[in-house]
């Protein structure tokens, strides 16, 4: 949370200027390990760096005439970022190679690159700031002269068409290690140099960045190869607080909307139903008194035939015929085998006598007439016959099969 508020600021270069950038990568890397999660404001040496002061249309084509660097060549093996501003643009590229190392570094370690940048823009921002605040009607220019060592950057400041300041041009050239061109011009007055100090044999340092605790957002800081910067402002703090708060009060008043509205419709569902339950109560009256008695005569004719018979078939003695017929077994030691009673014949006429028919098996026919004879009057022989299957009992040899009739209900 202390570097999101005044981030790390550091400086990276080569060690020499024919030197790649695996060595700078190698000690970003390292940096990144020990801060890890921290946040960082990095300046690059001007040593990988194009610059032209024009849009990035003129700036592509004065590449491709000096550097024989093309759209396409530019395209996949550059990080292009400019500024334009209404008397003068500035346009500067970095290797895509060396930019996507550093942030890819940084992605590994939490660390968050909050700008990465040539190294004297900031500088030089405040150069041009506190020139247009200087009235000076000459037309001499004034020159930056950005040093490091074995590069020193030059920017070119004089008056346009319209007798506006404007920057003119924005070149580098070789120089000593300690960054002074190897051709010399004489000294100006209206010159002004900033000097970045590294050790010779050190890749990484922290950026002496003199001014940074004064320092005002700007045109510096479109210049960034990670990425375009986005300043937070204190007041959209405020508004984003002002913002929940009202979320909060509208949830809050959805919320009882919503408790309201699903209390008026459970009271309207209990009206509705005392409605209709009060209208059902009225129409019942009604629809039993006009189809009351109707109904009851139908309900009485149509079960009054079938109440009299099962009486009936209730009331007949049938404990007594059962009892008659297996005591008339037992007295002739016959073997019963079958029964059966005619029940539809109950009910026809009250003194009716429905007939039942017997069988059984019986050891001689002096046994057979006896066992007839002994269910009383009415009682008849149907037939007799041999067994199929003749058995033997603790009574007797049973070979005989007879059948009779007898009316239930007579008295013997």
């Amino acid at each position: 949370m202390t570097t999101s508020w005044r981030p790390h600021q550091v400086c990276l270069r080569p060690l020499s200027p024919q030197a790649g950038h695996e060595v700078a990568l190698k000690a970003w890397a390292q940096w990144c390990e020990q801060n890890a999660g921290s946040t960082c404001e990095l300046a690059l040496s001007g040593h990988w760096l194009i610059t032209c002061a024009a849009p990035p249309e003129q700036a592509l084509a004065q590449w491709d005439h000096y550097l024989g660097l093309n759209a396409i060549a530019l395209e996949q093996g550059w990080v292009l970022r400019s500024v334009s501003m209404p008397s003068w643009s500035l346009s500067c590229a970095a290797p895509r190679a060396l930019v996507d190392g550093l942030k890819n570094t940084a992605r590994e370690h939490s660390v968050k690159l909050q700008w990465v940048g040539p190294w004297w823009a900031r500088d030089a921002q405040r150069w041009l700031t506190a020139l247009a605040k200087v009235p000076d009607p000459s037309s001499d220019e004034h020159t930056f002269n950005a040093m490091e060592a074995g590069l020193c950057t030059h920017l070119t400041v004089g008056l346009d068409g319209q007798g506006k300041r404007c920057l003119r041009q924005v070149w580098a050239e070789a120089s000593d290690e300690a960054g002074l061109p190897e051709a010399v011009a004489p000294t100006q007055a209206r010159t002004e140099q900033t000097r970045l100090d590294m050790a010779a044999d050190t890749s990484l340092a922290p950026w002496p960045n003199p001014g940074s605790n004064t320092w005002q957002s700007g045109w510096a800081d479109e210049l960034d190869f990670a990425g375009p910067r986005v300043r937070t402002a204190l007041w959209s703090w405020a508004l984003l607080i002002m913002g929940v708060a009202a979320c909060m009060a509208v949830a809050e008043q959805a919320q009882e909307a919503t408790v309201a509205q699903a209390e008026a419709q459970a009271m309207l569902h209990r009206l509705e139903r005392a409605k209709h339950q009060q209208t059902m109560a009225r129409a019942a009256p009604r629809a039993a008194s006009a189809a009351g008695l109707p109904t009851r005569q139908k309900l009485d004719e149509a079960s009054t035939r079938q109440a009299a018979q099962v009486a009936q078939w209730l009331a007949y003695p049938w404990s007594a015929v059962i009892g008659r017929v297996e005591q008339s077994a037992l007295q002739e030691q016959a073997v019963l085998t079958g029964f059966s009673l005619d029940i539809s014949s109950l009910g026809a006429k009250l003194d009716a006598r429905p007939p039942v028919r017997l069988q059984a098996a019986l050891r001689d026919d002096a046994s057979a007439l006896r066992w007839v004879a002994a269910h009383g009057d009415g009682a008849q022989m149907l037939g007799r016959s041999a067994l199929s299957a003749p058995f033997e009992a603790m009574t007797g040899h049973y070979a005989l099969r007879a059948e009779a009739t007898w009316p239930a209900g007579v008295q013997p």
